[in-house]
């Protein structure tokens, strides 16, 4: 998807998802720093046989008829996650329905937390045609309180108001795609369940402020994680039967796939991807040039988790260059309100979400830590109006090659360091 190579005296770095290139002096260029690629699952019947065979547990059929189950929810990501679903959305119906629950019993609840719905023809994509009509498939409904139930609340005092519909079904299975994530440490397994069917204020109070800055949250930690281990209690309240956990290479297609219990599941498919998380730089980089990538170059709201992902290497006089296509906008009001608030201090725009707070807000805060340090961030995308990027407190530009330029001259060095670091939110990127 991406590559750089050397043409004269230039580095040429080339972005083949999103139809891009850039072109610097040789001299100027640190090199491509991406996480590294699992390779493909080359096994056509490895999700079958991981169904079959799991990780840990029963097998789904097993558990259907011990539970002597008649219907079934399974929990699915959507279109923000990239989630490779669809390879066994139909195997997992067909063993509930040779288990004894027949198609109609059958439910997928899109998790959104509170995501935009899922279109029509996304959710076709995410279990495939031929499963698709067969069964039930629905949006989660973050905020109308007739379609949740309370479960209570979890150690750390989260009200557990969780997808009533999915709770009330005998069987509840989980599928998700075990990746870095920037708060709860790596994403799938109980993500499904927190913030995926849950509540907005369950969410809230999950990523309220104080979760997200404690010591022990963060990209690649589980450990003393208060919102991961917030997330797991919650989904063990809820009951989940029988999980799915993939690890995907840097292509979206699936690389590996663990499937059975919840915890036994998830941490199988964390270790698998923990041999590819670790990126080293050999030295400072003056500038950065970063882009999501597939599927979080979706909306910028999304897309700054690339900018996330690199924020412990950053200084104050680092330049980041931020591209992506962004069809959808910046794509969420509460992210950008604090800084429409308070349009001449960053400070008084992170006090502002941190007392005012709203989930989406949740990178707000550190984008505002990121821009009070002094950090510059030059934004290239074609599809967010300039004074939505100059309203938080960004550069922007349409045209890559005078973003480049821009952003060489905002280094303030004759001959800056460039580290071109695609999708770095996939990575755990240090220094040597």
């Amino acid at each position: 998807m991406y590559d750089l190579h050397y043409e004269s005296q230039f580095a040429v770095y080339n972005d083949h998802e999103e139809h891009r290139s850039i072109r610097v002096p040789g001299e100027y260029c640190l090199g491509l720093f991406e996480a590294g690629d699992p390779p493909l699952m080359q096994d056509e019947t490895a999700c079958l046989k991981s169904l079959l065979f799991p990780t840990s547990g029963p097998s789904l059929p097993e558990i259907v008829k011990k539970k002597d189950a008649k219907t079934a929810a399974i929990m699915i990501s959507d279109v923000t996650r990239g989630v490779p679903t669809r390879k066994v959305a139909a195997h997992l119906v067909d063993q509930l329905r040779d288990a004894g629950i027949p198609d109609e019993k059958i439910t997928f609840f899109v998790a959104l937390g509170v995501h935009r719905p899922a279109t029509d023809e996304e959710m076709k994509s995410f279990i495939g045609e031929e499963t698709y009509g067969r069964v039930l498939i629905e949006n989660h409904d973050a905020f109308d309180p007739e379609k949740l139930i309370d479960l209570g609340q979890t150690s750390r005092g989260t009200k557990v108001k969780l997808n009533k519909k999915a709770y009330l079904c005998d069987v509840r299975i989980t599928v998700g795609k075990v990746e870095l994530h920037e708060m709860a440490g790596f994403s799938g397994g109980r993500k499904s369940i927190l913030p995926g069917i849950a509540s907005e204020e369950t969410i809230v109070f999950n990523h309220r402020p104080e979760m997200i800055f404690h010591k022990g949250t963060g990209a690649g930690n589980l450990e003393g994680n208060p919102i991961h281990e917030d997330m797991l209690e919650t989904a063990k309240m809820f009951g989940v039967d029988f999980g799915v956990n993939f690890v995907v290479n840097n292509a979206g297609q699936p690389a590996a796939i663990f499937s059975g219990g919840l915890e036994e599941s998830h941490m199988a498919a964390v270790e698998c991807l923990q041999r590819f998380c670790n990126v080293i730089l050999p030295r400072k980089a003056d500038i950065f040039v970063i882009t999501p990538g597939n599927p979080l170059n979706c909306d910028f709201y999304q897309g700054v988790k690339a900018l996330f992902a690199i924020q412990h290497v950053l200084a104050p006089e680092s330049v980041v260059l931020l591209y992506g296509n962004f069809p959808e906008g910046i794509n969420s009001e509460d992210y950008v309100a604090p800084f429409h608030k308070f349009p001449d201090s960053f400070q008084k725009a992170r006090d502002y979400a941190w007392n005012n707070y709203k989930i989406q807000m949740d990178h707000t805060l550190p984008t505002a830590d990121i821009l009070m340090q002094g950090t510059k961030i030059v934004v290239c995308s074609d599809n967010i109006p300039a004074d939505e990027i100059s309203a938080l407190g960004m550069i922007p530009h349409s045209d890559l090659d005078r973003a480049v330029a821009d952003a060489i001259t905002l280094s303030g060095k004759e001959k800056p360091a460039i580290a071109f670091c695609p999708h770095p939110q996939r990575a755990i990127i240090r220094y040597a």
